[in-house]
């Protein structure tokens, strides 16, 4: 009776040892996972490449920008002294014959005025066209930024549907991979277990909040391009031949709105590429954080 209970129950073992084995799924698991969760790495690095590029584009931008303004301001400053100096050149017809003889007696400085008008006059024409130029390249870099902010949010939604399909599959199979540790090897388990533990550390809200920071990034671009352009075409004109040899009051006054206005509108560029370079910087962190687990995620799924 001992002998027969023997050999039923080591049937029994063998049958359940067989159907152990058939049951295992480790190859289905696998094959599933490779499917969905492998090329999420890449997507990541290119969309980096991109935002890497972005910054240092608004970045580049808002030093444009800020360099614009400054040049503004200091033309501004040296269109007052040229000013001051040219008030005193018309003193001298209104002098009384005791005020033109000791203004004789300065006659040296006056020639050293003189001089120092004509610099400012050239060096005012010159910071003008600096300032036009710093706005092209801001208003350059804020079309460039427009597009890459584009691209980065499509591609980043494409990326959380990736990561959203991954994820999907690991739930899809958590009940198999806990059944490995009975109807597979140990070791298959324990790398099953890895890659699901890894590739679980990948977050959807962080595309998101790429997504998102790019839809801004490109709004504020696009508020960029049409302050640098309007920029751009006031710097022009104020700093235009026709506008600043008009010595007429009415004349003198369209030239200092002009600047006034173009010296408003490089500020504002340069805030709105300070934002623009702000977010595109903070996705860099999101974008940062997919790529560490997604690393990790493919190299386990690779060991399987």
């Amino acid at each position: 009776m001992k002998f027969i209970s023997f050999l039923f129950f080591t049937a029994l073992f063998l049958t359940n040892a067989s159907y152990g084995s058939d049951a295992c799924e480790y190859e289905y698991v696998v094959n599933d996972l490779r499917q969905n969760c492998i090329g999420i790495n890449a997507e990541l690095q290119e969309i980096k490449t991109y935002g890497t590029v972005n910054t240092v584009v608004t970045g580049v931008g808002t030093v444009a920008a800020g360099g614009a303004l400054y040049a503004g301001i200091k033309k501004k400053d040296l269109d007052k002294k040229a000013e001051e100096l040219a008030k005193k050149m018309e003193d001298i017809e209104n002098m009384s014959d005791s005020e033109f003889v000791s203004f004789l007696k300065e006659m040296a400085r006056y020639q050293e005025l003189k001089e120092q008008y004509d610099d400012y006059e050239a060096q005012a024409k010159k910071l003008g066209n600096v300032r036009t130029g710093l706005m092209v390249g801001n208003t350059a870099t804020a079309v460039a930024g427009t597009i890459i902010s584009a691209k980065n949010k499509k591609d980043s939604d494409s990326i959380k549907d990736m990561i959203q399909r991954c994820l999907d599959t690991i739930q899809k199979h958590e009940q198999r991979i806990g059944q490995a540790m009975i109807d597979c090897s140990r070791n298959q388990y324990e790398k099953l277990r890895k890659a699901a533990l890894e590739c679980k550390m990948l977050s959807t809200e962080n595309m998101e909040k790429v997504s998102n920071k790019n839809k801004v990034s490109g709004i504020v671009s696009g508020v960029n391009i049409g302050t640098g352009a309007a920029g751009t075409i006031v710097s022009a004109i104020a700093n235009s031949d026709k506008v600043r040899n008009n010595n007429r009051e009415q004349g003198q006054q369209k030239e200092k709105n002009l600047n006034t206005a173009a010296n408003v509108l490089a500020g504002t560029s340069m805030v709105a590429s300070g934002v623009s370079t702000v977010f595109n910087a903070t996705t860099l962190k999101s974008i940062n954080e997919n790529l560490r687990a997604s690393k990790a995620c493919e190299a386990a799924i690779s060991g399987l």
